[in-house]
């Protein structure tokens, strides 16, 4: 009456699911492989982005060489009028625009005219791509607002910078705005002495301030004139704290690659004489590379606020030499060594050369 209820086996085509266990032990294993790929493509991908940064330094700094070769000299880091009323004028990105393939920008911009200018203005805020590192997470990319003069890529302007300092016209002062005894003989900006403290300081850069077709302040270099060895010289660094500010976008000379401003334009070493004063026993080189000259320390400060070789790159920056070639700079170069790449006569031809017998180098 009863029937018997018999097991039968499952068809060989079902599959059993995974058990709890498994399903955990899977998803261990897939979570250590996570754990293992995704710094790897992290590094890749950060490997990638220093090397398209070197290779756009590396343009732009074939297109300041071709500048320095077809004009007989290297143009200014910044042009200004020294006759009131003073105005900024334009950065060394103008002068390098035909060789980075901007032509049709460079024949716009009005040369000898303000920054300012009603032609100018419009032309600061347009969006260069070869200017822009792709590691610069300071980038504003263009939206619907329009574009902007980002920049990324600074030059080398050695030990400080030349301004308008207690009624003197081209007084070298350090990047902290210390007015500069080179020769340590108590004078500064207005040195008697023969060659006085401009003609160390010309020693100690690539790039200079200039007040345009007038000779207050005129100072360059040439190719022939980098005596330490072109492939020894640095002519560009990165720098991520420079071009477009998002707090002063209406204030075009300070954010912008035309802008000639000096905290804008270059970078700068640290100064190796306590408080610009270069007296016997008061120069360390180490200095060049320390404090808030330090390479990679401006990366939190305020944009147009940190005139130094800054990158998010890990560990240092991209630099380009006078001879072409593109190195990579570790953060913690000594600081001898970083400022004879800064000079482009070497320790032996003017780099503080007063001072070398104390024992500096």
């Amino acid at each position: 009456m009863f029937q018997r209820i018999t097991r039968q086996a499952l068809p060989a085509s079902c599959s059993r699911g995974f058990t709890l266990v498994e399903v955990i032990v899977v998803t261990g294993i897939i979570a250590v492989l996570a754990a293992l790929i995704l710094p790897a493509v992290a590094q890749s991908q950060s490997a990638a982005r220093r090397i398209e940064c070197a290779n756009k330094i590396r343009n732009v700094n074939l297109a300041m060489l071709a500048v320095a070769d077809s004009t007989g000299r290297f143009p200014a880091c910044g042009n200004f009028t020294d006759k009131a009323p003073f105005e900024f004028l334009h950065s060394w990105v103008v002068d390098v625009l035909p060789g980075i393939e901007q032509s049709s920008i460079y024949n716009q911009w009005k040369l000898g005219a303000s920054i300012r200018d009603p032609q100018n203005q419009p032309l600061t805020q347009l969006s260069i791509p070869v200017l822009v590192c792709p590691a610069d997470i300071s980038f504003q990319p263009v939206d619907e607002h329009g574009s902007y003069g980002n920049l990324s890529y600074v030059v080398n302007g050695g030990i400080g910078y030349t301004t308008y300092s207690n009624g003197i016209h081209d007084c070298p002062v350090d990047v902290e705005g210390f007015r500069l005894d080179l020769n340590g003989d108590g004078f500064s900006c207005d040195d008697p002495n023969s060659g006085g403290d401009k003609g160390t300081f010309l020693a100690m850069g690539m790039f200079f301030n200039e007040t345009w077709l007038e000779g207050v302040s005129r100072r360059h270099h040439t190719l022939a004139s980098v005596t330490d060895g072109l492939s020894n010289t640095v002519l560009l660094s990165e720098n991520v704290r420079t071009g477009y500010n998002p707090a002063s976008s209406s204030d075009p000379f300070t954010s912008s690659w035309a802008s000639p401003h000096s905290l804008l334009t270059s970078f700068y070493i640290g100064d190796p004489c306590l408080s610009g004063v270069c007296l016997a026993g008061n120069v360390n080189y180490q200095r060049s590379n320390a404090g808030i000259a330090a390479i990679n320390s401006g990366l939190t400060r305020p944009e147009g606020t940190s005139p130094i070789p800054n990158s998010f790159h890990q560990g240092g920056v991209n630099m380009g030499f006078a001879d072409g070639h593109v190195q990579f700079v570790s953060q913690h170069i000594d600081g001898n060594v970083y400022a004879a790449f800064v000079s482009p006569q070497g320790p032996s031809q003017g780099l503080l050369k007063q001072t070398l017998t104390a024992g500096s180098w």
